[in-house]
């Protein structure tokens, strides 16, 4: 039954008063071939939803020119249901209007069907409007760490391009070891702030050019469990980005610290960075020595495998090394 024509006042009423829009049309064949609909009724929601005027006993062809090409599974779909009289809901970008819907479409006759719609541009704007937000605050959370990061290297001189040598290596090895891509932004973050909490250590033990002693020692590795406290308050740094700085130096066979973890019980993103930092450590001068060879430094990582760290890095790692 035509939806202008509703059975009984309440379905008028109801017809007339929706927010959603509703179109009652026609499917228009060549042959058997679906090439167009023809609009039978619509509601007058349906012209505050799209803007439409006077469309009633006119083909959608002839209202939106250009639809059938922009939108070649709009009659499709819409045949579909009129064919089979199977309700589909979907949503729809119609670029003559500049305009998104979510679209319900029934049929309750052969060769019609009613399209209850929403007009969701709005909410797209605004969805796109925050994620465009939220990235630039992101942005300026990683420029901030960054700044962090570039604070300590003013600090240890010996140590400027550690940080930012350590993310683009270890980046390349999680992709290696197969991280899915929203946990290398977290796998960045940790890298950068790694040592972060060596900002509470004094510059006599981090510029010190000899070994440090018993007490020394004891205050330098209290950098991670200050890295820790740092963090953990920051919301956006969790994951990789806090077991990174956290658990870095805690070794495979429980000869680490702060807590002494072993094995599995170390973060993944920890035991993976753990030899890259140890790596590019080795591998650059130091107050207390000069930067040692690749060769004996790689040499020395492949002989502590399965004793200071994950085996199955050190593999990934050498691999990666090699190519």
């Amino acid at each position: 039954m035509p939806f202008n024509k509703p059975n009984g006042h309440l379905h008028k009423v109801l017809f007339e008063h929706m927010i959603d829009g509703l179109a009652y049309c026609q499917i228009i064949y060549d042959g058997e071939k679906a090439v167009d609909w023809k609009y039978i009724s619509v509601n007058p929601a349906f012209e505050l939803q799209t803007g439409l005027k006077d469309v009633v006993n006119r083909q959608v062809s002839e209202v939106i020119p250009g639809i059938h090409k922009s939108n070649p599974l709009l009659l499709e779909t819409y045949a579909r249901v009129a064919r089979t009289q199977r309700h589909e809901r979907f949503e729809q970008y119609l670029p003559e209007l500049e305009m998104w819907f979510d679209i319900s479409v029934y049929s309750f006759e052969q060769d019609t069907f009613v399209s209850v719609f929403q007009n969701t541009t709005m909410q797209k704007k605004l969805i796109h409007k925050l994620g465009k937000a939220n990235a630039e605050v992101l942005q300026v959370y990683d420029q901030t760490l960054q700044s962090w990061s570039r604070a300590l290297e003013f600090r240890d001189k010996e140590t400027v391009g550690h940080s930012l040598r350590l993310v683009g290596l270890a980046d390349k090895l999680a992709r290696a070891m197969d991280f899915r891509d929203s946990e290398l932004i977290g796998f960045r973050r940790g890298a950068l702030l790694h040592d972060i909490g060596k900002m509470a250590v004094s510059d006599a033990i981090l510029h010190k050019p000899g070994k440090l002693d018993l007490e020394e020692i004891e205050l330098m590795q209290l950098h991670p469990q200050i890295a820790y406290t740092i963090l953990f308050p920051i919301k956006f740094l969790q994951g990789c980005a806090l077991d990174i700085p956290y658990c870095h130096h805690e070794l495979w066979n429980g000869s680490g610290y702060p807590r002494g973890l072993r094995e599995y019980e170390i973060p993944q993103c920890a035991r993976l960075f753990t030899v890259v930092d140890v790596f590019d450590a080795m591998t650059s001068n130091r107050p207390y020595r000069i930067a040692l060879s690749k060769k004996f430094t790689l040499d020395y990582i492949q002989a502590k495998s399965g004793e200071l760290y994950d085996p199955n890095v050190v593999d990934a790692f050498m691999k990666m090394m090699a190519s």
